[in-house]
């Protein structure tokens, strides 16, 4: 597992898989309500050069690249799940964020210039001339809206405030000894918390659990085994669905 996106208008997922060793990618949506998974209908070689962007209103966005050496994205494919049809297209610009007036993007060539909102759903231009202050408020206003359904956690490091507190409460409730860095967030029903800890040889396992409010602990899972460092967004909440990406290679889904 590459990549995830979350579609909060159509409530589903975006998501990319690749394969280095065959130089295949591959893309599935996954509906959030019923969990049923689809997959795009390209050519998994033909997709090795593309990558997801993002989705939303039923479209999956993927990227391609104008530098393969740099991995600078270049041109825009809005594609329909449910067909794999190509709904349109940009050769020469990337992607920049969604804003409540349309998709932003800019010159691949020409990073500096001024942006261009365009139809995400038929890529028609809106308008031009937004510069790159008033594109960055724009995207950051629309994304409290779009991701208010979502719940993403905070890390605290080793050494920055927090971090010694939810040390302290998983050592209290279970005798972990966690390492590094944790991840923190809390639902109206629920703590969930991701921490990592020494293995014998040294290297690092990362566990996610999930407390309920009295402390009562709800579910343990091994995200990740024999890891040389930590990662981040290790979870994420959607829709009162929890997250869990096991190994980069499984995703679970559990009810909270």
């Amino acid at each position: 597992m590459w990549r995830i996106r979350i579609d909060t208008a159509n409530n589903q997922l975006a998501l990319e898989v690749r394969d280095p060793d065959l130089l295949m990618a591959y893309f599935y949506t996954l509906d959030a309500a019923d969990l049923k998974l689809s997959s795009l209908n390209l050519n998994p070689s033909k997709a090795w050069w593309q990558g997801l962007e993002d989705a939303l209103y039923g479209l999956v966005y993927l990227h391609g690249y104008g530098d393969r050496k740099t991995g600078q994205h270049k041109g825009i494919t809005a594609v329909a799940p449910e067909t794999g049809q190509v709904q349109w297209e940009l050769q020469k610009e990337a992607f920049y964020g969604f804003s409540e007036n349309g998709l932003l993007v800019y010159k691949a060539d020409a990073p500096e210039d001024a942006l261009t909102v365009v139809d995400a759903r038929t890529g028609s231009i809106l308008g031009t001339g937004i510069s790159q202050q008033e594109a960055a408020k724009n995207v950051t206003l629309f994304s409290r809206s779009r991701y208010a359904g979502c719940v993403y956690p905070v890390q605290y490091k080793e050494g920055e405030p927090y971090f010694e507190d939810v040390c302290n409460f998983l050592k209290a409730q279970s005798g972990a000894a966690p390492v590094k860095a944790v991840e923190y967030t809390e639902t109206s029903s629920c703590i969930v918390i991701s921490y990592y800890e020494y293995t014998n040889t040294g290297e690092l396992d990362n566990f996610a659990v999930v407390y309920d409010l009295d402390g009562g602990l709800s579910l343990k899972v091994k995200l990740g085994s024999g890891l040389s460092g930590i990662g981040s967004d290790t979870f994420f909440i959607f829709n009162l669905n929890l997250y869990l990406l096991l190994d980069k290679q499984i995703l679970q889904v559990y009810r909270i």
